[in-house]
């Protein structure tokens, strides 16, 4: 991920599918790389001109309903930094 950096955007969706998946795993080290993972892609993001949130929304909105803490801290971290790009307008998307 480092190295591609916004190559790795049109797998977005996927990766982070993944990184939803490894937030939920009991094991600390794995959470770890994790949280690590979730900087890095964060960092991509927001300092990418082609990521597209509206391709990002509805796998937002499927993993909202999930009632695992880390992944819902996973979620409001990246509405917050969504929310801080000043490319994004996250009111547009609320209901």
């Amino acid at each position: 991920a480092k190295v591609a950096r916004g190559s790795i955007l049109r797998y977005f969706n996927q990766i982070f599918d993944g990184l939803t998946k490894l937030f939920a795993d009991v094991d600390v080290d794995v959470k770890n790389g994790a949280n690590l993972l979730d900087r890095l892609i964060k960092d991509i993001v927001t300092e990418s001109e082609s990521f597209h949130v509206e391709h990002f929304l509805p796998l937002l909105t499927t993993y909202i309903k999930r009632t695992n803490p880390y992944i819902r801290q996973l979620l409001v971290g990246w509405i917050t930094v969504l929310d801080s790009v000043p490319d994004i307008s996250m009111i547009d998307y609320l209901p």
